[in-house]
């Protein structure tokens, strides 16, 4: 009879299962290691991540662009600002001398043979003015008395002026100040308590002018133009993950806050789906359901998400994104020097170009076949990237083909790093209201900027109840 305080031996099948399970469960824990790992090295150099989320631990900067031949300071030719004297000043306050620098006798009455001219720039002390507008009374010979007709925009006994709520809007959603802070730099520069309550209902006001009166306009614009720049990020409204979408030409920004990060979205917003031009964006999958817009996706993500590879991969995966890089970078850099030197269509351009998009198609095959196994979920990322070059040729050398089509879509990343700001600032947008009235607010100010226009001054005549709007 056996002893049951001495365990039984394993036998050799139950050794052999044992380590088999061991050596599953091991190979998944590296993989998800490896994907942990990855996932800690992303940054804004290597993927699609905002700057702001580096913290900290910001990677050193790595431009791929060459080295400039271009010295420090203001570039040749380009226009500079020096504080000049004017002619007419405003005020002029002669300073006598009291005696005599030589003797000591005094100077009054004696000639004057000239003077030195020193100007100060500066600001008047600022206060609010208080304008009365007095609606008389008259009674008719008839008995009836008659009032006169207020005039436009003065609608209380009491309110605030345009002028006055054209600025604290500026600060508010212009300049990114909070609500408290925005709030206490009106009472420091002009002397007034304004409530936390009416800043919000003057910036509605002005969203409400823009929404009905310039909105429309900008969405046509972009709608009706030849290249337009698309892209979307995670805006953080009413507690909960909203969406910004931006659809952006050089002179218009539009500016739409949804629930919803695609097709629903983008309906609402009203450009793409009347949209024919040349659309760029980052190949997200909802933009390629329209079917109107010629698609140019960004190199620019790429490249980032070849570093990515680089940062993560084998050493072989590695060389191949290297060379794709590399590639990706010189096609860019050539079809640009061909472009503004004329160059376009000779021999020595076709070859060259030939040359380094052969470069680039031997990087994405060697790296699609490398990654081909999927075997960690970050080899299907990389598998997938290297796929996705190859299917969508045509797309990303789309500006090696047409002139109109741009390399990369940074124009639409530049539109939403502002309103990413405002996030920053904020925190958080308390509702969709809030929100969508600043994504108005924002389109019409950015518009009216590229338009040449002054911030302050569209605000303010969005709060006359007059706003600016483009030439349609």
């Amino acid at each position: 009879m056996s002893d049951p305080q001495v365990p039984r031996s394993p036998s050799y099948e139950e050794v052999l299962a044992e380590n088999f399970t061991l050596r599953t469960d091991l190979t998944q824990a590296l993989a998800r290691i490896v994907d942990l790992e990855a996932r800690l090295g992303m940054t804004s150099k290597n993927s699609g991540k905002p700057p702001s989320s580096d913290g900290l631990a910001k990677p050193s900067p790595k431009s791929l662009r060459g080295k400039s031949t271009r010295g420090p300071g203001r570039p040749k030719g380009q226009p500079g600002t020096t504080l000049r004297q004017v002619d007419n000043p405003d005020h002029q306050v002669p300073h006598e001398p009291v005696a005599c620098c030589g003797c000591g006798a005094g100077l009054v009455g004696t000639p004057q043979v000239g003077v030195e001219r020193r100007q100060v720039f500066d600001l008047p002390p600022v206060r609010v003015e208080v304008t009365e507008h007095q609606l008389i009374w008259r009674l008719c010979s008839c008995g009836t008395l008659t009032k006169a007709e207020a005039p436009e925009g003065v609608r209380a006994p009491v309110q605030y002026g345009p002028r006055l709520a054209g600025i604290g809007v500026y600060l508010f959603h212009g300049q990114f100040l909070s609500k408290s802070r925005t709030v206490a730099a009106l009472g420091d520069l002009f002397g007034v308590l304004v409530a936390a309550a009416t800043l919000v209902a003057w910036t509605t006001r002005i969203a409400a002018q823009v929404t009905a009166k310039v909105i429309a306009v900008i969405a046509d614009r972009i709608a009706g133009s030849e290249v337009a720049h698309f892209d979307e990020t995670g805006f953080r409204t009413a507690a909960k993950l909203h969406w910004m979408h931006s659809a952006s030409t050089p002179t218009e920004v539009l500016l739409t806050v949804h629930p919803r990060r695609g097709v629903e979205a983008m309906d609402a917003a009203g450009v793409l789906p009347r949209f024919t031009g040349i659309a760029m964006h980052d190949a997200w999958a909802p933009y390629d359901t329209y079917q109107g817009p010629t698609h140019a996706l960004c190199n620019a993500h790429a490249v980032r998400e070849l570093v990515y590879v680089v940062d993560t991969a084998p050493a072989e995966v590695a060389d191949h994104a290297t060379q794709a890089i590399d590639a990706m970078v010189a096609i860019k850099n050539l079809v640009q020097a061909a472009r503004h030197d004329g160059a376009e269509d000779t021999e020595a351009f076709t070859a060259a170009l030939s040359t380094r998009q052969h470069l680039l198609r031997s990087a994405i095959a060697l790296g699609k076949t490398a990654t081909a196994g999927r075997a960690s979920k970050l080899e299907r990322k990389h598998n997938n990237l290297f796929g996705r070059l190859h299917t969508r040729w045509d797309n990303y050398q789309l500006f090696t083909i047409d002139p109109l089509a741009p390399w990369d879509n940074n124009p639409a990343e530049q539109t939403i790093r502002m309103p990413k700001l405002r996030i920053k600032v904020s925190g958080c947008m308390r509702t969709l209201a809030g929100a969508q009235e600043f994504a108005a607010i924002r389109s019409y100010t950015a518009t009216a900027t590229r338009h040449g226009q002054n911030m302050l001054g569209v605000l303010i005549d969005a709060a006359d109840s007059h706003p600016w709007i483009p030439a349609t």
